[in-house]
Protein backbone atom coordinates (compact mmCIF):
# COMPACT_ATOMS: atom_id res chain seq x y z
CA UNK A 1 0.00 0.00 0.00
CA UNK A 2 1.38 3.40 -0.97
CA UNK A 3 2.00 6.07 1.61
CA UNK A 4 -0.41 8.95 1.21
CA UNK A 5 1.22 12.21 0.23
CA UNK A 6 0.46 15.38 2.16
CA UNK A 7 0.98 18.78 0.57
CA UNK A 8 1.85 21.61 2.95
CA UNK A 9 1.64 25.31 2.18
CA UNK A 10 2.72 28.09 4.52
CA UNK A 11 1.12 30.75 2.31
CA UNK A 12 -1.70 31.32 4.84
CA UNK A 13 0.94 32.35 7.39
CA UNK A 14 2.70 34.59 4.89
CA UNK A 15 -0.62 36.28 4.12
CA UNK A 16 -0.72 37.41 7.76
CA UNK A 17 2.72 39.06 7.60
CA UNK A 18 2.91 42.84 7.16
CA UNK A 19 4.44 43.84 3.81
CA UNK A 20 7.24 45.61 5.69
CA UNK A 21 8.19 42.31 7.40
CA UNK A 22 7.83 40.01 4.38
CA UNK A 23 11.42 40.22 3.12
CA UNK A 24 12.75 39.51 6.63
CA UNK A 25 10.69 36.35 7.14
CA UNK A 26 11.40 35.24 3.58
CA UNK A 27 15.15 35.53 4.19
CA UNK A 28 14.88 33.66 7.51
CA UNK A 29 12.96 30.79 5.92
CA UNK A 30 15.35 30.58 2.95
CA UNK A 31 18.34 30.43 5.32
CA UNK A 32 16.61 27.85 7.52
CA UNK A 33 15.71 25.65 4.54
CA UNK A 34 19.10 26.17 2.90
CA UNK A 35 17.47 26.60 -0.47
CA UNK A 36 17.45 28.99 -3.40
CA UNK A 37 14.82 31.69 -3.78
CA UNK A 38 13.28 29.71 -6.64
CA UNK A 39 13.02 26.60 -4.44
CA UNK A 40 11.54 28.74 -1.64
CA UNK A 41 8.74 29.92 -3.95
CA UNK A 42 7.92 26.32 -4.82
CA UNK A 43 8.04 25.11 -1.21
CA UNK A 44 5.95 27.93 0.24
CA UNK A 45 2.93 26.72 -1.73
CA UNK A 46 3.63 23.01 -2.03
CA UNK A 47 6.05 21.21 0.30
CA UNK A 48 5.37 17.49 -0.09
CA UNK A 49 5.56 15.34 3.07
CA UNK A 50 7.47 17.96 5.06
CA UNK A 51 9.73 16.48 7.76
CA UNK A 52 8.54 17.27 11.30
CA UNK A 53 11.71 19.17 12.23
CA UNK A 54 11.36 21.42 9.17
CA UNK A 55 7.67 22.10 9.93
CA UNK A 56 8.54 22.96 13.53
CA UNK A 57 11.40 25.20 12.41
CA UNK A 58 9.13 27.16 10.08
CA UNK A 59 6.55 27.48 12.86
CA UNK A 60 9.29 28.85 15.16
CA UNK A 61 10.14 31.50 12.58
CA UNK A 62 6.49 32.55 12.31
CA UNK A 63 6.27 32.69 16.09
CA UNK A 64 8.84 35.53 16.05
CA UNK A 65 6.24 37.48 14.06
CA UNK A 66 3.43 36.73 16.56
CA UNK A 67 1.85 34.03 14.38
CA UNK A 68 1.98 31.05 16.71
CA UNK A 69 -1.03 28.89 15.87
CA UNK A 70 -0.16 26.14 13.35
CA UNK A 71 -3.65 26.34 11.81
CA UNK A 72 -2.93 30.02 11.00
CA UNK A 73 0.31 29.08 9.22
CA UNK A 74 -0.46 25.93 7.24
CA UNK A 75 -2.83 24.70 4.60
CA UNK A 76 -2.56 20.92 4.35
CA UNK A 77 -4.02 18.83 1.54
CA UNK A 78 -4.04 15.08 1.01
CA UNK A 79 -3.11 13.34 -2.21
CA UNK A 80 -6.82 12.68 -2.71
CA UNK A 81 -7.51 16.43 -2.85
CA UNK A 82 -6.96 18.40 -6.03
CA UNK A 83 -3.51 19.90 -5.66
CA UNK A 84 -1.90 22.43 -7.96
CA UNK A 85 1.87 22.24 -8.08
Amino acid sequence: MAIEKKYYSFMPGLDKIAKSEYSKIQTEIILFLGCSKQDYYRKRSCYVNIPAHVKEGIEAIFKKYQIDEPECIWEIKSSGDKVQI
